[in-house]
Order: structure tokens, then sequence, then C-alpha cells
């Protein structure tokens, strides 16, 4: 490493060692524009290796809500807090049944990982001090946020010159606020984006320290006098000042070649094959008009903003070629809705595919899918969570089962792999919706299978910001109390993670997370099991059609398959292809002429029976996809980078 760098950027713990962090590929590019030399060390690659590859991924699959990576870093971020390790860790295997035949082990192997992070941290100090920087900073999301407070509280001891600084997704609002109050080793903290402050605030600080008078200090940027004369405030949303960077058209793109340069000198370099995060646009457009209930990703902004269509493909092939890999993930909320007609034609022309990953609305058209494989955008995110409209109603998404279907079925034509799950536990929900859902299952493991996922009540969702309109009283997850010496309010105002005082039944700490008492929950969840354990094999379940014209020729290899071949002809076959394009049923009789409706109710019932058509919100949807079809990519394959966890 080299010396004298005057900025540290760190990533630490638990963050994807598969890709750099765009956060700071972004701010090293600013401060590189502003004339100041910086340096991101990836503390997460140095973990993986300090941790080895089998704990470091079971760590990496904790729920982030359980607090198991703050919980193993809290001991060097607040080594005076004395809490019960065996409670804190009763309450996290319960809470997380599937570990039971492992809890001994496991048990035994977070204690002694918690001892070892001392050692850790230590270790990363020194390769951070070699530097000699005058600053150090470091990203927080998720579940960085302890380790980074461990860091620096250690830097700050063993430097006691050094200037800290937090900023990223848990500094934002309140959160940041009350990290800078409670912790006084760290000297700033940034609530918001940081892009456009950056290079400012950071020439200050090496001019004055931590003597920045609060006059000077941009925006949203909290420094050590606050803690003297009192918090800035402002008259929108929690009254925290966030700063915001309304023109990302503008913003460099990142530099990551310290990534790949701390990559390629890894222990681990063979089992990494890294993607690009990029973005293209910030917040969320859907947000704007009906925000869904659950997400709280955008923080406190509602604001939209999205580069130029025409930039974006440009940029991907630039990136691509800096950095010689054609994995690009965009990091966005939802793709930009001019990005299919307008951005598109330039990557489906291009020789080389790039290999593109995008968050989608799930209402995207037969045609959108094929454009969107055809310019490389192989793996999509589709906000899908539910395959019943009563309960997509519930969490706003403004989409409907049968069109969630559709997508999952244009996907498996196209070979396009979407990401998605049907989430539960949502407020005034009926089980027996899922006692319904369950048995649309098996028609479906054709088509791509997704996962179960518990609701969380997550800071800044509608959930949290009106929580008495839904009948919930939301409190900071338990598991953070054994991680954070902090009063119950001051808590409140540092996490992100809620629960419901109903998950706590009746008061007693260890709540109901399983579904006993949810059978149709329980259903759907070993529906989804099945529906997994179906792809498990060389070959997933096939439903596919191929129409000479006169008849169609289904072939059915799914478990419910009345037969492995079938043959649709007459008014069936047309029953059957307006059922491609999920036909409402009012309308079929009208476009069927000539047919009478007893004609076409008996076709259609002979069809359901059949196991090719079904009804969802009164429209008839076709099963069966068209033969040929694109496979679909290997999970190796996803564009946000791979890491290789076979032992």
């Amino acid at each position: 490493m080299s010396t004298d760098v005057a900025i540290v950027l760190v990533n630490m713990p638990m963050s994807a060692v598969e890709r750099p962090s765009l956060a700071l590929g972004l701010l090293k590019s600013v401060l590189t524009q502003a004339g100041l030399r910086s340096r991101t060390a990836y503390a997460n690659i140095w973990f993986l290796e300090y941790a080895g590859l089998a704990d470091y991924s079971v760590l990496e699959t904790s729920p982030p809500e359980e607090a198991l990576v703050d919980w193993l870093f809290a001991g060097v971020a607040f080594p005076d807090f004395e809490t019960d390790h065996a409670r804190f860790l009763d309450r996290y295997f319960q809470r997380n049944p599937c570990l039971h035949k492992s809890e001994p082990g496991l048990r035994a192997k977070f204690l002694e990982l918690r001892s070892l992070i001392g050692g850790f941290i230590d270790w990363t100090c020194g390769k951070i001090l070699r530097e000699r920087p005058a600053m150090v900073g470091c990203t927080s999301t998720f579940t960085q946020h302890v380790p980074a407070l461990a860091l620096l509280r250690r830097l700050s001891e063993l430097s006691p010159g050094l200037v800290t600084l937090m900023g990223g997704a848990n500094c934002e609002s309140v959160m940041g606020r009350t990290t800078h109050a409670q912790f006084p080793w760290v000297d700033y903290v940034v609530s918001g984006e940081a892009d456009k402050l950056i290079g400012g605030l950071c020439r200050d600080i090496l001019t004055h320290g931590r003597d920045t008078p609060p006059a000077d200090l941009p925006f949203g940027v909290f420094g050590p006098a606050h803690r003297q004369t009192g918090y800035p405030a402002t008259f929108t949303g929690d009254m925290v000042p966030r700063a915001v960077v309304e023109d990302i058209h503008s913003l460099p793109l990142p530099d990551f070649s310290d990534y790949f340069a701390e990559l390629e000198q890894s222990l681990c370099a063979d089992r990494v094959y890294p993607g690009l995060p990029m973005e293209f646009s910030r917040g969320c457009w859907w947000q704007r008009s009906s925000p869904c209930t659950f997400c709280g990703l955008n923080g406190a902004s509602m604001t939209y903003r999205q580069k130029p269509a025409a930039q974006a493909p440009e940029e991907m092939i630039e990136m691509s070629a800096r950095y010689g890999t054609s994995r690009i993930e965009a990091v966005d909320n939802i793709l930009a809705n001019d990005y299919v007609e307008k951005a598109l034609p330039r990557l489906i022309a291009l020789s080389e595919k790039l290999d593109i990953f995008f968050e989608v609305k799930a209402n995207l058209k037969r045609h959108e899918v094929e454009k969107l494989a055809a310019g490389g955008v192989r793996w999509i995110q589709p906000g899908i969570e539910s395959l019943d409209s009563r309960v997509l109603k519930l969490m706003g998404k403004g989409t409907t089962a049968a069109q969630n279907v559709q997508l999952l079925k244009w996907c498996r034509q196209f070979g396009v792999r979407p990401i998605w799950s049907v989430l539960w536990g949502f407020p005034r929900e009926s089980d027996a919706w899922y006692a319904q859902m369950c048995r649309l299952l098996p028609l479906l493991h054709h088509l791509h299978p997704g996962h179960v996922v518990r609701l969380r009540y997550q800071r800044f969702s509608l959930y949290h910001r009106a929580a008495d309109q839904y009948g919930l009283t939301l409190s900071p997850a338990a598991s953070y109390r054994y991680v954070y010496p902090l009063s119950e309010r001051d808590l409140a105002d540092q996490v992100y993670h809620f629960e419901d005082g109903d998950d706590n039944d009746g008061g007693r700490e260890f709540g109901p997370l399983d579904t006993n008492r949810r059978p149709g929950v329980q259903a759907v969840i070993q529906g989804m099991d099945a529906w997994s354990e179906a792809w498990c094999g060389l070959t997933p379940p096939i439903l596919s059609m191929r129409d000479s014209g006169d008849e169609i020729i289904v072939e059915d290899t799914r478990n419910i398959a009345v037969e492995r071949e079938q043959r649709v002809k007459g008014l069936a076959r047309e029953i059957l292809l307006a059922a491609d394009q999920g036909m409402p049923e009012v309308r079929l009789s009208r476009q069927l002429k000539g047919a009478n409706v007893i004609e076409v109710e008996e076709a259609t019932a002979d069809l359901i029976a059949r196991k090719l058509i079904v009804r969802l919100d009164a429209r008839l949807i076709g099963l069966p996809i068209w033969s040929p079809s694109t496979p679909m990519p290997a999970l190796t394959a996803f564009p946000g980078g791979y890491l290789d966890r076979r032992g």
C-alpha cells in the first residue's frame, strides 16, 4: 500500500465481496475531481479471509433484523456494555427454526467469532494506519453499522488526531443524527447523498480538523460542534436535514480500481467473479403516486431522478471496457419508464452483449420482456411479492396476481431469470388467502420459483410512518437491545428494523415467528419449497406448446400433468390462444364469434381440468410457454457478481 493518502474510505463487513462499493466508488471519483487523494479499503474482503468461507456464508445469509453481525462487532464498538449473550442467541435460534439441527455447533461458533472480532479490527486498523491518512470514512448500509462504529472507535484510540466520518443509508436522517449524538468517536456524519458535498467537506476538514464551524458545514452534515450548539432541523419529513443530489446525470463514473487491486491480491480471488454495480436513477417513480406500504428503501426522500436514456448504455459500455467484465448490476429501485424504448436499442445492437440486472415493476408486457432479453437484461427483480391480488392491494403494488403469473411466463419464454418472493404477514391479511394461493402453486412448477419471506417493518415505510393507521405498535427489533447501549427512545431513532407488539405474543420476548397459527401460510411455504425442489434436477419441469395451425401440441412434465402430451383442437385451441395473453373472461365469447356460451364454458372447464389454463382476477391465464424457449442463465452468471461458496 502507498503512503500519505489523505483519505481512506472503508467498506466494512457485511457487504458483498463479489462487487465493489458503488457509494465509495462514486465518492473516490468525486474526491479525485476535487484534487484529493483517497483510497478505498475493502475490509469486507479482508473479513472473508479472516473468518473463512464457511463462517462468512452463515453470517452473510443471516436476516439483517436479527442483528447477528452487529452483535458480533458490538464487543469492540461498546466494550463497557454488558449484555446477555445466551439470551441473544436463544432469541436468534428461536426466530430461525431452520437452524435448529445445527444450533449447538453454531452457538459455539458465534461466541468464538465474537471473541475474535477484536483481532480482526486491530488487523484492519493496522492496514489502514499504514496509509497515514488524515481522515477515515465508513459507508454503512444494513449490517455494516456496528462494524463501522467498532473500526472508527479503535482507530480514534490508536490515532487520536485522525478525523472520522460515517455516511450511507444507516446514517440517513434521524439515524445519522443519533449516531453522531451517541458515539463521540465519530467526528462527522453525512445524512443523505454525499456526492456533491464530499469534496468541499473534506477540504474544510483537512484544513480545520474537528473545528469546522457549524455554519460552514453543508446541509445534511453533522460535526463535532453540533454536540454543543444543538443539531439543525428542517420543516419536512422527520425534521432532520438530508442532503439530496438533484442532477445525478452529471455525476462521474465510479472508480472501482481499488476493489480490483484488492481482489487480485485476495486469497479468495479464484472464488470471486466480480460484477459492476451502477446506478441510472435514484428514488422510485411508482412511489411518487402510490408507495408500497412496506418499502423503506428511499428514506426520507420521495424525489425520483434518472439519467437520460441515451446516457445509460454508454456508461455501461465504458465501465465494462474499463474493468474487463460484462456483468452490470443496476442498483436502481426500479427501471426507468423510457429505458425499454430508448436505452435498449443501443444494447441490442452490440455484437457482444452485456449481462445486465435491473429491478422492474411486475406489469411488463411480453414484448418488453423480449426486448429486455435481447438487450442483455437476462436477470430482473420484479416486484411480484404475492400471487394473490388481495394481498397485492394491501401492499399498494398496483399489480395483480394475473400480471405476476404472466410475467413469470414471459421470463421463462425469453430466458430472463427473475428474483422474486412471496411476502406474508401484512396487517389485515387473511390466512384463507394463502390457503387459496397454495392451490395455484403446483400449476406453476414450469416457471422460475421464488422464495417465501416474512414481512419486515422498516424505517421510512408507510407501516413505520403511519403505524397506528395499520393497527401496528412498532418498537425496535428486540435483537438490537443486546447490541447497542442505548435507551429505548434512542434505539428507536437509531435502528432500521422494527417489530410489531403482536410479534411478541402477549409480551413474551420470543415471538411466534414460525407459522404454527397460520396453516395457509404454512401451506404456501411448503408449496414454494416443493416448487424449488422441482427445479433442483438437471432439467426443470416443462409445460410448452407448439401450434400447427390445426392443433396445439402440449408437452407437460410437471408432477401434476394430466398427460405427458396433449393435443388441443377446435374451440379449445382458440381459447388457449386467447388465454396466452391473459384474456378477460367476459371478452372471450365476443372474440370467439360463432361459439355459443355453453360450448365456451365447457371447453374452458376442460382446459382448466387439463391444467393448461387457470382463472385469476376474472381472466383466463394460459400456462404453457411457446416452444422453443430460451434457457435461463446459470446462477453463477448473476450480473452483480458471483462468490463460489462450495467447500
